[in-house]
């Protein structure tokens, strides 16, 4: 079999359809973990979810009207693409998909389940699939004429660079040297990011950014930025931030904006106990109630600071509602992000 492991990613409401495919991939051969069947009584949930999701390489996202408003499940999925997971929608119901996988390759379940058994267990079986990242991969030109457009941009750019690094031979800019003291020459930036710092501090955070070669001297500039909120005892409260920005075919500058963008935020819900239950609860537990997640509009910038050191940017500038409950407040968040050597 291709995958060691294969993780499910679902929304309750959807249960029947995910135990059913589980079931048959079972029957299959597969390696196929579902929570409602693999976790033993007396396990602690989350840490068996975790433990599964990080230790599988391939999930499989059941994408419904209800799967892709939960936020449990995109922080699911979007872990998934985040650590290079392969992540394979399957479609349902008729919604629109979460922006961070509308380009992935999908399986159609909505007409045909037994068709989209048998083209699921071939994906699964063979390399007919592409290989499923979180960013697009610059595709091999195969045109002649194209080719030698770009050859021309190559040499074009190499010239340029050449003139750069005989002119700045005797002034070798040191590390932290700003970018104004600097040329801002798309070979000086291109590669990957990792980011580092948040502001305001997040202690669980994760994120990417790449810079790489468009030709004739633009970039291709795509990020994906994750991170929890710090807890509080309130039993409504904001949970999960995540971002996904791409900027193709930009001319790189001190600062420069994101045409195509997508923040999500996530808030969760409990409910705390007012008496004993059956089945072990008591009186005062707390139990979640409710997750939702909402996309919203903010703006994207990045701050070239120096070779070694960006900053990135997402700004609300008013308030917004994403619940009937919930008003996130006017915000700035900052991403610091360390060129990889």
């Amino acid at each position: 079999m291709k995958f060691k492991k294969i993780f499910f990613s679902y929304s309750r409401i959807d249960s029947a359809f995910a135990v059913k495919l589980a079931l048959d991939l079972k029957k299959a051969g597969f390696d196929v973990w579902i929570d409602q069947e693999d976790i033993r009584a007396g396990s602690e949930w989350d840490l068996e979810v975790e433990k599964a999701l990080t230790t599988c390489d391939c999930l499989l996202f059941i994408q419904s009207e209800k799967s892709v408003a939960s936020a449990n499940v995109l922080d699911e999925v979007y872990y998934a693409v985040g650590e290079n997971k392969r992540v394979i929608p399957l479609v349902i119901n008729d919604c629109k998909p979460p922006f961070r996988i509308s380009r992935l390759q999908h399986i159609n379940f909505i007409e045909d389940y037994d068709s989209g058994l048998a083209e699921l267990e071939n994906n699964l079986n063979s390399d007919s699939m592409q290989d499923i990242k979180p960013f697009n991969e610059n595709e091999t030109k195969k045109n002649t004429g194209i080719f030698q457009v770009k050859y021309l941009a190559i040499l074009l750019v190499v010239a340029l660079a050449s003139i750069a690094i005989f002119y700045f031979k005797d002034k070798k800019p040191a590390a932290d040297q700003s970018v104004s003291e600097i040329a801002i020459l798309p070979e000086n930036f291109m590669g990957q990011w990792t980011l580092k710092n948040t502001e305001p501090a997040a202690s669980d955070k994760s994120g990417y950014l790449k810079i790489s070669d468009a030709a004739e001297g633009k970039v291709n500039v795509e990020t994906s930025l994750q991170f929890y909120y710090p807890k509080t005892n309130d039993t409504l409260f904001l949970s999960v931030f995540n971002g996904f920005a791409v900027c193709n075919s930009c001319v790189l500058k001190n600062e420069m904006g994101f045409t195509d963008q997508q923040i999500d935020i996530g808030a969760q819900k409990y409910t705390i106990l007012k008496q004993n239950q059956p089945g072990g609860k008591k009186k005062g537990d707390t139990v979640l109630n409710a997750g939702t997640n909402n996309s919203i509009r903010a703006s994207v910038s990045l701050q070239l600071i120096n070779k070694d050191s960006v900053i990135l940017k997402v700004t609300r500038p008013d308030t917004v509602r994403i619940s009937n409950e919930i008003l996130v407040q006017p915000f700035t968040y900052s991403f610091m992000f360390k060129k990889d050597l």
